[in-house]
């Protein structure tokens, strides 16, 4: 099993979080110390054979559900790769179509942490469902 090591989510990350679950934040993007951000996003889940799989290789996701439920699809990164690629890597994303992986279902409160190793098919769900969530990025440390 291969391990990244990734820079520490600091004190202010962990205040945002609770902001967030209180309801105190609005949409957007957040600065976080030591290289990590935030982002709050509203949005309608998509059935899940609408969605896509992504990966990213510069930051691990910590994706949490602040209202509404959805469905994340987690696999391995290298089986994503089989896929037809939709998007080429930029950014630090891609995305593919592709099918399989473990499904989860998360509802308020619940949340996945994902790590370059690990594509994701986040936002989708068995019916279209209003969607409030925090994606914590934190980046990996390169040295």
């Amino acid at each position: 099993m291969k391990y990244l090591k990734i820079k520490e989510l600091t004190q202010d990350g962990y205040e945002l979080t609770l902001k967030a679950l209180a309801g105190e934040l609005t949409d957007g993007r957040y600065e976080l110390s030591n290289g990590a951000y935030a982002f709050i996003t509203s949005y309608q889940t998509k059935l899940i054979e609408d969605g896509l799989y992504e990966a990213h290789k510069d930051y691990t996701d910590i994706q949490l559900i602040l209202s509404g439920k959805e469905i994340i699809g987690v696999m391995p990164l290298e089986e994503m790769y089989k896929g037809e690629c939709v998007k080429p890597y930029e950014y630090d994303i891609e995305l593919y179509r592709v099918s399989g992986g473990k499904l989860y279902e998360l509802g308020v409160g619940d949340y996945l942490v994902l790590t370059p190793l690990d594509a994701h098919m986040p936002g989708v769900s068995d019916e279209v469902v209003a969607m409030r969530k925090l994606v914590i990025k934190v980046p990996v440390n390169q040295k």
